[in-house]
């Protein structure tokens, strides 16, 4: 019986080491989705004269056309200023869902209709943005 177990264990280990190998080669995470809350500021498809626009996120909701959210601020819900970017994370369109109120006043504003709200954002399994609060469009 405890011949057994070294074997095991070496087995064990081996699958391990090759796991390891597979998914860092892959860039496959194997940690969880785990949310990260965003206070976008910025426009619809287009952002007025003078704007500085710092990121370019593609969104839709399903069954819906895509549409650019020209980012101006990204902010943590402490304040603090975020250098995550997520056209950085290479995966678009980003799903937006949450309250269909909300969706609808995001994705059916009119070009150039500022933008600001609160987004949880997942970006490891679909990369989505749930509303979590809408200030504007109004």
């Amino acid at each position: 019986m405890t011949s057994r177990f070294p074997r095991i264990r070496s087995l064990v280990v081996a699958v391990l080491v090759i796991l390891a190998g597979v998914t860092s080669a892959s860039g496959f995470s194997l940690s969880s989705d785990s949310p990260r809350l965003y206070l976008i500021q910025g426009y619809l498809d287009r952002a007025p004269d003078g704007a500085t626009v710092i990121d370019r996120v593609e969104i839709a909701a399903s069954g819906e056309p895509s549409r650019q959210l020209l980012v101006t601020r990204y902010r943590s819900s402490g304040g603090v200023l975020l250098d995550g970017y997520l056209s950085r994370e290479l995966i678009s369109p980003y799903r937006v869902f949450g309250n269909s109120g909300n969706v609808s006043r995001l994705l059916g504003a009119a070009e150039g209709t500022e933008i600001n709200g609160t987004f949880v954002v997942y970006t490891h399994a679909v990369p989505s943005l749930l509303i979590a609060d809408l200030d504007l469009p109004a």
